[in-house]
């Protein structure tokens, strides 16, 4: 598989005559041989099945009888992580049989076998038809309700992403802090009980489902963060000093809100970058226009959204919009404004060929540490012309 030597190493030093104890009430077995398979924990472990399963996915990737969704110039088949399959398909009487044989040929190869009954079917827009001989041919459980992946529900209606996900975190969080409510753990160790263990479920939210959240939700989830902090009793600290640093005399316990403001700036981070953009961030961008990485730089007006733009992407321009009115987060204008948007920039001027190439003209690229940069330094691709220069 391409593995250097320095890697064959590394797995040579951990795997060779490898031993294993248990541990039982506290007693240690004596040491046995490992001869099938890694230690219990080891990484290799999920790396060495990400490997092995990469043949079938290039195999879905690659085979003219499979369909999946196509956006803008890209297809989207089949979205894994481990052994968590996702398949987004079209022309389903197509697509499932092929799909169906491909499994067989590899588990003939690796013995995986396909789990029926915990595979699923979301049916979105399926005609009642279509529907009734698919369920007929095909034995995959078909979703009453939303599809289940990786923690997240998912439904055909973008409206009940809030209840499916949202509303069963907070009941989630509810039941779970009720149950730790212990009169011996100080409030100290409430808020850290609340760092460990409450927040990286809102965190994984927060960045797989980022939709736009009603107030109600966070002043539920302080409400509930709050009650477990004091035992339910009255607060002796207000929640603004709690959430504070400890460098400026607070307790640093998690601001849900601004753990949310976080999470949407961090896809606008996302929407500018260049390298090896994410999936996700391409299909936003067909929705709502190859200039969405300008958006959140320029007055509303300026690059009127289409239509078709995600409810994600509204939802983070959205939250920086906010952001922009309630803080400095952006002075007027940015420097990583596009050249075309600056208020010098004369609405009867279009910008030379070299400034519509990659990267976007920012005013970063032309004036560094209020110095100009040398026109042999500026990053485009095409020499520029005589009159550009000026």
């Amino acid at each position: 598989m391409g593995f250097g030597d320095h890697m064959l190493l590394w797995i040579r030093a951990l795997y060779t005559n490898p031993c294993a104890r248990v541990n039982i009430n506290g007693v240690l077995s004596d040491a046995f041989p490992v001869a099938n398979g890694t230690r219990q924990g080891c990484p290799l472990s999920p790396l060495l099945f990400a490997l092995s399963l990469e043949p079938f996915l290039q195999a879905v990737r690659s085979a003219p009888d499979i369909t999946g969704l196509e956006i803008g110039a890209s297809e989207h088949r089949v979205a894994a992580y481990a052994d968590d399959l996702l398949f987004f398909v079209r022309s389903p009487l197509i697509t499932l049989p092929n799909l169906l044989r491909l499994f067989a040929e590899y588990g003939a190869l690796s013995n995986l076998k396909l789990n029926m009954d915990k595979s699923e079917i979301l049916p979105i827009s399926v005609p009642a038809m279509l529907a009734s001989s698919l369920q007929s041919a095909f034995p995959f459980r078909w979703c009453q309700g939303p599809l289940k992946y990786l923690g997240t529900y998912l439904s055909g209606n973008p409206g009940d992403l809030y209840t499916d996900n949202y509303g069963l975190l907070l009941r989630s969080v509810e039941n779970d802090l009720r149950s730790w409510d212990l009169s011996h753990i100080t409030w100290f160790g409430h808020i850290n009980a609340i760092k460990m263990s409450i927040l990286p479920k809102i965190l994984y939210l927060f960045q797989t489902i980022p939709i736009t959240l009603p107030r109600s939700f966070f002043s539920t989830m302080d409400g509930l963060l709050r009650t477990y902090v004091w035992n339910g009793r009255p607060p002796r600290v207000k929640l603004g000093l709690l959430t504070t640093p400890r460098s400026a005399g607070g307790m640093s316990m998690p601001h849900v809100q601004r753990y949310y403001q976080a999470s949407h700036l961090q896809r606008i981070v996302e929407w500018g970058t260049t390298s090896t953009p994410k999936a996700w961030v391409g299909v936003e961008k067909h929705f709502a226009g190859p200039a969405l990485a300008s958006v959140p730089w320029v007055p509303p007006r300026a690059i009127p959204l289409p239509p078709t733009t995600l409810f994600t992407t509204r939802a983070t321009l959205r939250v920086w919009r906010t952001l922009q009115s309630q803080t400095n987060i952006a002075p007027f204008p940015s420097p990583l404004m596009p050249l075309q948007h600056l208020p010098v920039f004369s609405r009867h001027l279009m910008p030379t060929a070299p400034l519509e190439g990659p990267p976007s003209p920012l005013p970063g690229h032309f004036v560094v540490d209020g110095r100009r940069v040398a026109a042999a330094r500026l990053p485009y691709l095409q020499p520029m012309g005589f009159l550009a220069k000026f």
